[in-house]
């Protein structure tokens, strides 16, 4: 790996920072991901009780009362600000899937012409998705 020419490291190293920005658009993705299903859980619970029933949320250490349509509509505001970060992930997401798909063809390609034609699938090898 040491032998090949500063161009194709600094691509590997950009590659490597690529996967590594992927992997925190997923993680941050599957977790607004999991929170919008407890939200929804909670919508669809709450939808059930009745208007007059009481409702608390947890502010800090606290409970405080509020009413079933505050408490609905608190959620449903954190669930439309919770769909719009998942939808800006998924966006982020498939452009890094693009560069680095990109940037893998450009880099094999230099490999092959290293190799004179025979580095046709050497970057799987060097670096893992």
């Amino acid at each position: 790996m040491s032998s090949l020419p500063p161009s194709l490291q600094s691509d590997l190293e950009k590659l490597q920072a690529l996967q590594d920005q992927l992997n925190s658009v997923r993680v941050r993705k599957q977790q607004f991901e999991s929170e919008l299903k407890e939200v929804e859980r909670a919508i669809s619970e709450i939808e059930k009780i009745p208007a007059e029933s009481k409702v608390y949320k947890i502010v800090g250490s606290f409970l405080v009362l509020v009413t079933k349509d505050q408490a609905l509509q608190e959620l449903k505001d954190r669930k439309e600000l919770l769909e719009l970060h998942i939808k800006t992930l998924s966006r982020q997401e498939s452009m890094l899937m693009k560069q680095i798909e990109d940037l893998r063809t450009q880099i094999n390609e230099a490999l092959a012409k290293l190799q004179g034609g025979a580095g046709g699938g050497v970057l799987k090898a060097v670096v893992n998705e």
